[in-house]
């Protein structure tokens, strides 16, 4: 049967065929037999296109089973009636949908039939974003964590939108790729083919997603057979049937975080319909990505707060507690459930003031302003707590006041400044007065004092070499055992106080004359053994003292007249007790100019050695050189040992230093020189047995030309320490050499000399000069020299300063000499120049 047979046949069909609301399709079970332009229009079929296909040909695969069985009814002639909503599929991919009356054309044929459908795509779409859109709303207000959210829209989308793919992808700036972490619909490994870069110069950087991400924008790819953007994922993309696609930013804080993509099988599926939907799934995201992060912030501060050191309360507008954190239960001993509902009183002391309780109902309750003050708070078990508190007012919606209280609890603080108030006036170490509050004590008693009065300033021989073998533990015990002896001597009759350091101070005013002599002479005898686990300390101590009023009417006088004094007494030595003189200040200004020289020297490296060349006394060659300190400013300028030798030698931290640096200089220039050189050490470096060893250790080639020199006074005080130490130093290194200096002017005897591994006795420089007044003092000399030669020392004569000198010392036999008649003391450039031949 015609087309045009079939429209003739009837005036209705004839009026409906030139209808544009009216979409008309006339079937049979096998094919399509007519369709009204409006049909052909919307289908964007042609006619002879459309009449080689079935009606279950064009419609939605969702459609095709209901259609089949049209086909089927109207093969077995059966009637048909029926007004439904069909999904159709146009020529080019897209879909529209109608509601379809089908009937049977003819009653008398009824293998025919005519479909009437009226456009409803718009409705449709319409009403499937708006049941999309309520489930999303749904599900913004149920999730809590970023992740449910992001894992729960993929399914919800594709199921509601009937979507073939659902992805959320966000950056990976390391790889420099868009990471998918959550998807839906996936479909033979299509995501974990596909690459999509953040680089906008590659390919892979041009889609939909890396442009969303850049943009900021919901990028939408309509036909993924044309799209050339689209191409690195054309492939896999048609073979899947995603046809369309659209890539939604989604923001926190205006920054793009992750990119939600869809993808469906329909060409063109996102269009301006469906943009508000995109758009509107856009703002929901990123308000349901801001709500996440505030119920995750207030989690974080509700958390904090619950686990907060300091107190949380929050009460109503009448001061009952609605809630408080953990630590006001650890502190006060109640339990939530005994302080929800109470009034805050509950919790205060009867010790706050009354006017600090009427400032705080005038701030809080009058005026709604914070409120800042120390309260005293009650434990359940009745303790005082101190809390350092502020209270805000927060009003909330409806006019409603809420109070949250923020307390700081100071109770060990202020226990803390209660202990410190107590000791400010006094050392903690050892518990007596310090600095400043032994001058109070001292002047307090001056203003009313006619008597004679004694301060006596006293510090430990050694202590920095003490603290630093032992440490400085062991060094606070020895102060504090000092400190409980002095307080056992003088019980209440004096005031004590440490005074810092290891400076303690006595201020004696209850004593006459003769005790306060005796108790000075106690003192200046002072010696003491302190025994700490296995250390043992035989403790010496200096002492300076000033008396009032000769020497001063006031303790700052005093005490600047007793530390001079107590300065004498340590150059001096262990166990010397010194009363203030005038000349002692002289002295401690010369010394200070000492002190600052060295320091400086020491720490600009200024310490230079003059050489002094002497010769073998027979032949007049070379024997060797001695090193003589001198200091060299950065101006050129020379200070010569008179300047600060002895103070240098006073103060052990300053002598060793240079020492060391000495001992470095010296056995450089043995190294270079290749000749014996000689160095003056002192006789604490002697007894220092690490430096000892240090010494020991030197190489051959160095130890074969070393000299050490110590002079005859100074080995005279400690014969027995250092002879073990010499011993000790020959047993390691049999090559170093050992000089006697000054032989003749202390108090040393051939008698023990001779159990010494001495090599050299340097006769001193005033038997020299004696040499010619008579035969008595030429003897004297031949008679050291002689003595020396016997007991196997060679003998070496220093100060020759005349041809008449050389003449008597080689006639008697010695076997060195040095002096200005030869050389005086040189730098080492001259050295070098007249002495030596330098090796290119």
């Amino acid at each position: 049967m015609s087309e045009k047979f079939i429209i003739e046949d009837s005036q209705f069909l004839k009026l409906a065929y030139s209808s544009s609301l009216k979409k008309i399709l006339i079937f049979s079970p096998e094919k399509i037999l007519s369709a009204n332009p409006a049909f052909l229009e919307i289908s964007e079929y042609v006619s002879q296109e459309l009449y080689q296909l079935k009606l279950s040909d064009i419609v939605s695969k969702e459609f095709k089973i209901k259609a089949k069985t049209l086909e089927k009814t109207l093969l077995k002639n059966e009637s048909i009636s029926i007004l439904e909503k069909f999904k159709f599929i146009k020529k080019s991919g897209t879909s529209f949908w109608l509601i379809c009356c089908i009937e049977n054309l003819f009653k008398e044929k009824e293998n025919l039939g005519i479909l009437v459908g009226i456009d409803i795509t718009y409705e449709k779409k319409y009403e499937l974003l708006f049941h999309t859109l309520k489930k999303l709303n749904e599900l913004i207000l149920n999730v809590t964590f970023e992740e449910e959210l992001f894992e729960k829209i993929c399914p919800l989308l594709v199921k509601n939108l009937n979507l073939e793919l659902a992805w959320i992808g966000i950056p990976d700036k390391e790889k420099g790729i868009i990471k998918p972490i959550y998807h839906y619909g996936y479909k033979k490994k299509y995501l974990k083919k596909i690459k999509i870069s953040l680089d906008e110069n590659l390919p892979e950087g041009q889609g939909p997603t890396a442009k969303a991400f850049r943009k900021g924008k919901i990028i939408i790819n309509p036909d993924s057979r044309v799209n050339h953007t689209f191409l690195p994922w054309k492939e896999d993309a048609l073979k899947k049937g995603y046809l369309s696609f659209c890539a939604i930013p989604l923001k926190k804080h205006s920054k793009v975080v992750a990119i939600l993509n869809l993808y469906s099988s329909e060409p063109y599926f996102f269009d301006k319909t469906v943009k508000p939907l995109l758009e509107e799934i856009q703002r929901d995201m990123s308000f349901a990505l801001k709500k996440i992060e505030r119920i995750r912030d207030n989690l974080l501060i509700v958390t904090a707060l619950s686990k907060s050191k300091d107190w949380i309360i929050i009460t109503d507008e009448n001061g009952y507690i609605l809630n408080v954190n953990d630590i006001v239960c650890q502190t006060t001993g109640y339990s939530k459930e005994e302080l929800i509902g109470k009034h805050t009183s509950l919790l205060d002391d009867p010790k706050n003031l009354s006017e600090i309780l009427e400032e705080l109902k005038n701030a809080i309750f009058k005026k709604k302003k914070e409120y800042k003050n120390i309260f005293v708070k009650r434990s359940k078990e009745g303790k005082e707590i101190f809390l350092k508190q502020e209270i805000i007012p927060v009003e909330l919606p409806g006019n409603i006041i809420n109070f949250v209280i923020i307390g700081k609890d100071i109770t060990k603080e202020l226990e803390f400044l209660n202990k410190l108030e107590k000791f400010k006036n006094r050392d903690l170490l050892t518990g007596l007065f310090n600095l400043n509050t032994f001058k109070i004590k001292v002047d307090e008693i001056l203003k009313y004092f006619h008597n004679t009065a004694l301060l006596i300033l006293l510090d430990i021989w050694g202590m920095s070499h003490i603290n630093h073998i032992y440490g400085l533990e062991t060094g606070n015990k020895l102060i504090k055992e000092l400190a409980f002896t002095l307080k056992n001597i003088f019980k209440d009759n004096a005031i004590l106080g440490r005074l810092g350091g290891d400076k303690f101070g006595i201020f004696l005013y209850k004593f006459n004359d003769f005790e306060t002599l005796a108790i000075v002479k106690l003192l200046e005898r002072f010696q003491k053994t302190f025994k700490f686990n296995d250390i043992s300390l035989n403790v010496k101590v200096n002492i300076g003292c000033s008396i009032f009023p000769m020497d001063g009417e006031n303790f700052k006088t005093l005490y600047e007249k007793a530390d001079i004094s107590l300065k004498e007494a340590k150059l001096q030595g262990p166990g010397t007790v010194v009363f203030y003189n005038p000349i002692f200040k002289e002295r401690l200004q010369r010394n200070l100019r000492a002190e600052n020289l060295i320091v400086k020297a020491l720490e600009k490296d200024l310490f230079i050695f003059y050489y002094q060349p002497y010769f073998y006394t027979e032949n007049l060659q070379l024997a060797g050189f001695e090193a003589l300190v001198r200091i060299k400013d950065e101006d050129g300028k020379i200070y010569y040992p008179d300047s600060f030798i002895d103070y240098l030698e006073a103060y052990e931290e300053y002598l060793f230093r240079f020492e060391k640096i000495g001992l470095d200089k010296i056995t450089t220039k043995i190294k270079n020189w290749k000749k014996v050189l000689s160095f003056n050490l002192s006789i604490k470096a002697l007894l220092n047995t690490a430096f000892i060893r240090k010494i020991g250790e030197l190489p051959l080639e160095i130890s074969k030309n070393f000299i050490i020199e110590i002079t005859e006074r100074e080995l005279a005080k400690t014969i027995n320490i250092a002879k073990q130490n010499i011993e000790y130093l020959k047993t390691q290194n049999m090559q170093i050499k050992l000089a006697i200096d000054d032989f003749g002017t202390g108090h040393a005897s051939f008698s023990y000399l001779k159990d010494l591994p001495v090599d050299y006795v340097k006769v001193d420089m005033l038997f020299i000069n004696d040499l010619t007044k008579g035969e008595k003092e030429k003897n004297l000399v031949k008679g050291i020299i002689d003595l020396s030669h016997n007991l196997g020392f060679k003998t070496i004569a220093e100060g020759v300063e005349t041809e008449e000198h050389y003449k008597i010392l080689k006639d008697l036999g010695c076997d060195i000499v040095q002096g200005f008649y030869f050389s005086k003391p040189l730098p080492a450039e001259e050295i070098e120049k007249m002495y030596l031949t330098i090796r290119k």
